[in-house]
């Protein structure tokens, strides 16, 4: 069967719509397969999952029929949502949780309990339908912050499958997105993913240190190790289908008839002639995070600073429809029409209009024409995830010239340094910009241009959207080559068989995490009677030799097991043995004298770290970091082993690095080491080993090829096969000895 590309967004490509007749039809949106992607969509062979657009309820059977046969015919698979869903999961968690809290606007977020429980219930609907859609070898890419819960809803139900995810807008930083009264679920969400993308490196970096400050999850570099895979962020700068804009606008120049211009205004038309006078165009949805107001505010403190440029240049305000049904949006159109009005009242005469002011939508054929019209494209969004505009504007610049002012906030402001970059809050700043575009000689505009241009057309749109499927393949690839299996029925069939025709064994077993569960208090971490029983059908059989290697002292395994027990015990790591009936032993003649020097210097760092402490062992230390915050924790225990270097180098002495906790002790001493003197020379024909957490890697390292090696949880480990938990290590061990 053939691989497909299942695309997954909010809003299909095509969505239906309401004529004047009132009769429902399907329009396509722009952005969807009339843009540059349509022909990376059909070599994916794509079928594309979303919203219709219309509430459910509104659209009768017989106008259904049509509609949704003829988006099966475009690859079209429609999710139905009704008036509830729309008002709560769109315009509710969606534009007035999500949008306003990712673009810093956080006076802007509500944080309503019944919109994120519509949200995750649509989630869950779109997860139905893909699922539905699903089959064997597809691949699923999923869109934009409306949908964020969605990888991990399929991730349960389609383990194996291939899940990508690309944020369109801004991911913010930690101490903005933790007002998320639900931000842990959306980060598991996001984590269902085997790839996320974003648009900048910084939003990828925001986004590892939300999941590592809010979860605890280990990440290297920009990878995401959780307990069954890993996940891998990334940054692709979206790009644009650069050669249709760039053919369109020389089509548009020299073809275009008269009639068709939307400058059809006599007084605009004079002002087109004259070509000492600049066009400043500024196009944008109608959105507080494009900061329009302030924009109109840097050009109003221009004109007063600079006066010597009225009735020289003009800006072309366009303001594309958007949201409308929002009270923020709502208030947000009366501050630009009022600004408009002010501005132009105070500064306009008869024959100039210092601002024309658009309010509608715009074709592309529209925006080809005023992109060749504007001399200054005038970008200056608050927060935007990336900002497209100013990519058109500069391919449609078919003779090289004209100049970008783009805010720094802006996700392409990373790719365009040619452009004027300015901080949308600095109005002077901004004036200045006017002022060197507006004076900037032809010949600087082209060298910058003719930059950009070359960059643009390399990264567009196809490529961007092929390196993200590239790098989600990559992700699978690394995942395999990292994956430890875990143990199915065939996998424990043939331990079985080698178990029962074994006539010498021995069996290693770490103790926290694997037999019981860990915890500090040794009141709750001793064994209960299954673990009791587990253990004594073990030792029943003559042809079993148990260890328990552990790092509890040898007190405390003493308390829970005597010396009747016909079981090998190792304490701290290695340091004493117990052997069958016998009596404690160290296995190395050790001092503790060192403990004296190292101590203050691990004190010190427990008392400038909160929430860590130091646990003493008979011949060990450690520092414990798991509840500090993450980034101070990591930050403190580079610190701390640098010091600790110059102390441990003459004393024979090991930093142990491990998770969250560095301990330090002799060196040479560890779990593998141990193992191996068990061994001896004796010829064991079933030799198996399982642990939980990094001192088991020693183990597990130290056993031959023949080994069995299992690890407790998936994290990144040399055994062979994992286990998720204790209960499915108890239970493999009752099954072999026959307890199951």
């Amino acid at each position: 069967m053939e691989e497909r590309l299942i695309m997954v967004a909010n809003k299909l490509p095509l969505t239906i719509k309401r004529n004047q007749e009132n009769s429902a039809m399907l329009q396509l949106n722009s952005g969807g397969y009339s843009s540059g992607l349509k022909d990376f969509y059909e070599k994916q062979h794509s079928i594309w999952i979303g919203w219709t657009g219309e509430d459910k309820s509104l659209l009768n059977k017989k106008e259904k029929a049509p509609l949704f046969r003829e988006l099966k015919q475009k690859n079209c698979v429609p999710v139905e949502l009704d008036a509830k869903e729309i008002e709560y999961y769109y315009y509710g968690f969606s534009n007035k949780t999500l949008w306003p809290l990712f673009h810093y606007f956080t006076q802007n977020a509500v944080y309503h309990t019944e919109y994120w429980e519509v949200y995750k219930a649509v989630n869950e609907k779109f997860a139905d339908v893909v699922v539905d859609a699903y089959q064997p070898g597809d691949k699923i890419w999923i869109h934009d912050y409306h949908l964020m819960l969605l990888p991990a809803l399929l991730r349960k139900r389609l383990p194996d499958v291939s899940i990508g995810f690309f944020l369109h807008i801004p991911f913010p930083s930690y101490e903005m997105f933790r007002l998320l009264p639900w931000r842990s679920e959306v980060l598991e969400g996001l984590l269902g993913s085997d790839l996320i993308g974003f648009h900048t490196y910084d939003y990828e970096r925001h986004f590892m240190s939300c999941v590592r400050r809010l979860l605890g999850y280990e990440s290297v570099f920009n990878q995401i190790r959780l307990e069954e895979r890993i996940v891998k962020a990334d940054n692709f700068p979206m790009g644009i289908d650069y050669q249709r804009w760039s053919e369109a606008a020389t089509h548009i120049n020299h073809e275009l008839p008269k009639n068709q211009s939307i400058f059809n205004n006599e007084l605009f038309k004079n002002f087109l002639k004259d070509r000492e006078k600049k066009i400043i165009v500024s196009i944008d949805r109608l959105d507080y995070a494009k900061g329009l107001p302030d924009r109109l505010r840097a050009y109003e403190y221009f004109l007063q600073n600079h006066p010597e440029y009225i009735e020289k240049v003009s800006l072309l305000l366009f303001v594309i429809p958007s949201r409308d049904e929002l009270d923020d949006y709502q208030d947000q159109k009366r501050e630009v029409d009022e600004l408009v009005g002010r501005i132009n009242g105070w500064y306009g005469v008869i024959n100039w209009i210092p601002i024309w002011y658009f309010y509608r939508p715009l074709s592309f054929e529209a925006l080809i024409e005023i992109y060749n019209a504007a001399d200054i494209a005038f970008l200056t969004p608050t927060r935007d995830g990336m900002n497209l505009v100013s990519k058109q504007y500069a391919a449609c610049r078919t003779d090289g010239t004209g100049v970008v002012i783009l805010s720094e906030m802006a996700g392409s402001a990373k790719e365009m340094g040619e452009a004027i970059l300015v901080n949308p809050n600095n109005r002077a700043e901004i004036a200045e910009a006017l002022l060197e575009a507006i004076k900037m000689p032809d010949e600087e505009q082209k060298e910058r241009m003719f930059s950009l241009q070359k960059r643009l057309s390399v990264y567009n749109e196809d490529k961007w959207a092929n390196d993200f499927m590239d790098g989600l393949a990559g992700v699978k690839d690394l995942q395999a080559k990292h994956l430890t299996k875990k143990i199915n029925d065939s996998i424990y069939n043939a331990m079985e068989e080698r178990y029962q025709k074994a006539d010498k064994r021995i069996i290693f077993l770490d103790y926290d995490g694997t037999l019981s569960p860990f915890t500090k208090d040794p009141q709750q971490a001793g064994p209960d009677n299954e673990l009791y029983k587990i253990l004594g059908k073990i030792t029943e059989d003559e042809k079993n030799k148990v260890v328990i290697i552990s790092g509890r002292d040898k007190e405390t395994l003493s308390k829970w097991f005597d010396d009747s027990w016909k079981i090998t015990f190792i304490a701290e790591h290695g340091v004493w043995y117990r052997p069958q009936g016998g009596k404690w032993e160290m296995e190395e003649k050790i001092n503790k004298d060192w403990m004296e020097s190292v101590r203050p210097t691990i004190q010190y760092y427990v008392d400038r770290t909160p929430r860590t402490f130091l646990e003493e062992k008979n011949y060990s230390l450690a520092w414990h970091y798991r509840k500090a915050d993450p980034d101070l924790g990591t930050q403190r225990s580079w610190e701390l082993k640098d010091d600790l270097k110059t102390l441990v180098t003459n004393l024979n002495l090991e930093i142990m690095d491990g998770d969250k906790v560095i301990e330090i002790k002799y060196s040479g001493i560890n779990k593998g080491r141990s193992a191996l003197k068990q061994m001896g020379n004796k010829n064991y024909d079933f030799i198996i080993a399982l642990g939980d957490d990094w001192t088991d890697e020693y183990t597990f390292e130290a056993m031959p090829d023949r080994a069995i090696t299992i690890k407790v949880g998936t994290k990144s480990t040399s055994a062979r096969y994992y286990v998720e938990d204790v209960a499915n290590v108890r239970n493999l061990l009752s099954k072999l000895t026959g307890l199951k």
